[in-house]
């Protein structure tokens, strides 16, 4: 059995690595999924900045970080307004660096969900506020912090997505051309930055336990699950300060997914769990996800 131990995928698994003395930024900190997410990088021992456009919703968040235990002496909350513009945007980064000093990572937790007409049928309208909003902002976050992780051993920037990234979802065509957009801005950007040393991580996410979504199945990956595997994946980085390369891409469609993503080289593109992962994406497809994931196990196939 010792020796089995010593093949890949064997034996103890190495704790999570830690990102103690490390500046992070979450942007869409408050939001459900990067609340989770900066969850996980305090209790991974990291300094997190989240920015907000208002006092309130920085405020509101601390106090559920603090009933949740976590390490609020190292959140650094930012007033600011990512959509405000190219110049609110650089200001924002400024600020940031003048409070908590360069980031070692950013998350771009941004945008969220939407679903209306099908696509031969959506107004031009709300096609152009969809898509322009969504990679408007995801644009400007880039523009502002990236320029901040370069020549920095083992930065990192991370875009949190969703399934509509990758799989069709009827009812969802503006936001998931956005998804889509947003996973190859990701693939490109990694492509420029990597000579800087800038290690780009796109995420492609199912539906995610939150603190609105409580009562999700167990076979749901949650939103500080994904944190884990982020932090311990960016503090591993950090800590070889080896060499960036393409974009990472991974799946968490289902818990399942969650050790294969930590696992996963830098560079590499991990696909969800076959057969849970399509029951997800049935789910998804017929728009009665929130009534399934309360039914038990997902198929196994």
């Amino acid at each position: 059995m010792a020796l089995l131990d010593h093949l890949p995928g064997r034996g103890t698994p190495a704790p999570p690595a830690r990102l103690d003395g490390r500046t992070t930024v979450v942007c869409g900190g408050a939001g459900e999924v990067g609340e989770g997410i900066v969850i996980a990088l305090l209790a991974a021992g990291a300094r997190v900045v989240v920015p907000s456009r208002g006092a309130e919703r920085l405020q509101q968040l601390e106090h559920r970080l603090t009933e949740a235990g976590a390490a609020v002496e190292r959140l650094v909350p930012v007033i600011g307004d990512l959509s405000g513009g190219d110049g609110a945007a650089r200001r924002l980064a400024a600020d940031v660096q003048r409070l908590a000093g360069p980031p070692d990572l950013v998350v771009a937790a941004l945008g969220g969900w939407d679903a209306g007409p099908p696509l031969a049928e959506l107004p031009l309208e709300d096609w152009e506020r969809t898509v322009h909003d969504g990679l408007r902002s995801h644009h400007l976050a880039m523009r502002a912090f990236v320029p901040l992780l370069r020549d920095r051993r083992g930065a990192g920037y991370v875009m949190i997505n969703g399934a509509a990234a990758r799989y069709p979802v009827p009812g969802s065509g503006a936001v998931s051309t956005v998804a889509a957009g947003e996973l190859m801005a990701a693939q490109v950007l990694a492509a420029e930055e990597s000579g800087f040393g800038v290690q780009v991580e796109a995420y492609v996410l199912g539906p995610v336990g939150t603190r609105s979504r409580a009562e999700s199945a167990p076979w749901m990956a949650t939103a500080v699950q994904v944190g884990e595997v982020l932090a311990d994946r960016a503090g591993r980085r950090l800590a070889s300060g080896g060499p960036a390369g393409p974009a990472t891409v991974i799946e968490i469609l289902t818990s399942g997914d969650l050790q294969k993503g930590r696992d996963l080289p830098a560079g590499g593109v991990r696909g969800a769990t076959a057969g849970r992962a399509g029951w997800v994406l049935w789910g998804l497809q017929t728009g009665g996800i929130s009534r399934q994931v309360r039914r038990g196990a997902p198929p196994r196939g």
